[in-house]
């Protein structure tokens, strides 16, 4: 299938653990390249041992003993691929995945898209739980629009506590949804067009699945100037499902704005929810603003009857 493995490696650290917290807080500063077959490792030998020394800590009676492999896809090489399987003996029965995926489209000298992904993951097994992050670094479209995100996955099936829970998020939760405890906050999946101040497009999404609801939801926000006017516009949505008893909550905005330099001239905006699916409930607000006169109409209609709990 186009798959070529390019290097072996292993990691064998003797009263050593892991440390789950400085892995993840590392991911945006790039840890993990420096942890998974760094360049020229004599040369950089003390940030190195740097951060080994944050990322494994000492531990008496606890041993780490680790496989990595650097694979590549198609020839000439459009995805780089560092894995990392690192199991924890001892004091804790713990399996550490690291992994670095690098993609360059069309080629690499011609890199019109770029995404590297790190990624982090925690099998614990005595805890019986497990925990992923990943975040994109150093992405672009075009080489100059930068793309960003995260990622989180937690799962806990010991059944203690509140029991088995299970919460996977890309790029965030639903603003009304409480995330559990443990979970980060996410920044949006979103790429950005325009490098200066005008004009800007930005657009941004959002998925999450957890063991009763499904949760989505967009953005897109646009920005421009020229010969002193400037035009702000920005639509949107967010979309909660609980599948039992079968709910949906699905928040809705957009607006626009016409300026002369600080001052408005012309600006229109709507805000909203549709709920159901028993009442079937739409609400909304349309504000309007002409100059020095504002004003704004309500909407609130039952679109369909009924009880929810039924």
């Amino acid at each position: 299938f186009g798959f070529m493995l390019r290097s072996l490696g292993g990691m064998l650290g003797l009263h050593r653990r892991l440390d789950a917290d400085a892995l993840r807080a590392g991911l945006q500063a790039g840890t993990l390249a420096q942890l998974l077959f760094p360049r020229d490792p004599v040369a950089n030998a003390p940030a190195l041992m740097q951060a080994l020394a944050t990322a494994f800590p000492a531990q008496p009676g606890s041993h780490l003993v680790g496989l990595m492999a650097r694979i590549s896809w198609f020839e000439p090489v459009l995805v780089w691929m560092d894995l990392a399987l690192i199991l924890q003996l001892g004091t804790a029965q713990r399996l550490l995945a690291l992994a670095r995926v690098t993609a360059q489209l069309p080629t690499a000298d011609n890199d019109l898209i770029r995404l590297h992904l790190d990624a982090v993951g925690v099998l614990d097994f005595d805890a019986g739980e497990f925990s992923a992050d990943a975040v994109l670094v150093d992405s672009r479209l075009a080489r100059r629009f930068p793309v960003t995100g995260a990622a989180a996955l937690r799962a806990n099936w010991s059944g203690s506590g509140q029991g088995t829970s299970f919460v996977l998020a890309v790029g965030g939760m639903h603003p009304r949804y409480t995330p559990p405890a443990g979970l980060p906050p996410l920044e949006r999946i979103a790429v950005s067009l325009g490098g200066g101040r005008s004009p800007r497009l930005t657009a941004a999404a959002y998925f999450a699945l957890t063991a009763n609801t499904l949760q989505f939801g967009a953005r897109v926000h646009l920005y421009a100037e020229a010969l002193g006017f400037s035009v702000d516009g920005d639509v949107g949505f967010d979309a909660l499902i609980t599948l039992v008893p079968f709910h949906f909550l699905v928040d809705f905005r957009a607006s626009v704005q016409l300026k002369r330099g600080s001052r408005n001239l012309f600006k229109v905006g709507l805000d909203g929810s549709l709920e159901g699916p028993l009442p079937l409930r739409l609400r909304a607000r349309a504000r309007f603003e002409i100059l020095w006169i504002s004003f704004s109409v309500r909407l609130d209609f039952t679109l369909a009857d009924g009880d929810r709990d039924r």
